[in-house]
């Protein structure tokens, strides 16, 4: 049974994520499909430089992006293992982030998301591991100083930066200088990226690079239209999602205090996240890399715990074949 083989932490199941994930992959390789996205218009320092390099749907770009999300998808499991967001070691945070952040295929391409993702990724790792440390600044500076370097990459990301107090107040009673020193983390590399330009670069392309910061922001959201097989995949996620959730609100009470707490974060990393692709103009699809690190957690925890194997064997494997089925239809 496909859940149960899942839920195991034995080495094969890191084969098996791997096989599904090259299988996801593969077409792209063969077939480059990838989209124009805002972010290729709106110059952000740290990416223009790499995309200058690197054409996106090049075979190589191709390959970067494939191996940061396996990278990512592991790192998820690493991340488990440290903070027990689930209480047994397993795949399953891998499995489904590799499932999600492969759904979109047109974005299977070389993007500023999946490169700032690690950014935040790292950053929320400091901000965890401040639970009941007695010293937090150096880590709560980190993480300032990481999501605005994942901002440089891809500007919406400076959003994330409430991460940080929001998670200040639910794992940290108050002590100003903790909320200090993770704005003054954050604004270090604005200073930095301030002082070259001033000092070294004309006048006008520090002008240029503020525009394309704040053109991050614009408010009027278009609609953009999709094949309904992508309706099928994202309305049948949306439902799990909405399941999962109610079970885990549930049950709430019964986990461990650390455990809410992390859970608690998660969810406002789900909401900020849903929050920037609803809101502005310029986050699309792309926001698919750093929204399946919180789904992927939620669903891995509901799966996990899950005792009625023939439901989840069904769970998986519509969202396997929902997922294939974009692959030929995009294809």
């Amino acid at each position: 049974m496909l859940s149960n083989i899942l839920k195991s932490n034995q080495p094969f199941v890191i084969i098996l994520i791997l096989i599904f994930g090259v299988g996801f992959w593969v077409y792209s390789f063969i077939d480059p499909i990838g989209i124009a996205i805002p972010a290729d218009n709106i110059n952000m320092p740290f990416y223009d430089f790499i995309a200058s390099y690197i054409q996106h749907n090049s075979f190589f770009a191709i390959l970067i992006t494939f191996l940061l999300v396996l990278l990512q998808a592991f790192l998820l499991v690493q991340f488990n293992k440290k903070y027990i967001i689930i209480n047994y070691r397993t795949y399953l945070p891998a499995f489904f982030y590799i499932v999600i952040a492969s759904s979109f295929i047109q974005l299977h391409r070389l993007n500023p998301v999946i490169i700032g993702t690690l950014f935040v990724f790292t950053a929320i790792n400091f901000i965890f591991s401040t639970y009941r440390s007695d010293y937090a600044l150096n880590k709560l500076y980190l993480a300032g100083f990481l999501i605005a370097l994942a901002s440089f990459f891809w500007g919406p990301f400076a959003i994330f930066f409430i991460i940080i107090w929001i998670s200040l107040s639910i794992l940290r009673p108050f002590i100003g200088r903790e909320w200090i020193v993770g704005v003054l983390g954050f604004l270090t590399p604005y200073l930095f990226v301030f002082v070259y330009f001033f000092v070294f670069l004309k006048e006008d392309e520090l002008t240029r690079i503020t525009h394309y910061f704040i053109s991050n922001f614009e408010l009027i959201k278009p609609f953009y239209s999709l094949h309904y097989s992508y309706y099928i995949f994202y309305g049948f996620l949306s439902l799990l999602i909405i399941v999962a959730s109610y079970v885990i609100v549930s049950n709430y009470q019964k986990k461990k205090i650390k455990t809410r707490k992390y859970l608690e974060i998660n969810w406002w990393l789900f909401v900020i996240s849903l929050g920037l692709f609803v809101i502005f103009r310029n986050v699309t699809y792309e926001i698919i890399y750093i929204i399946s690190i919180p789904i992927s957690f939620l669903l891995s925890d509901y799966f996990y715990y899950s005792k009625r194997n023939s439901y989840l064997n069904s769970i998986l494997w519509i969202l396997l074949g929902s997922l294939f089925y974009i692959q030929i239809i995009a294809h």
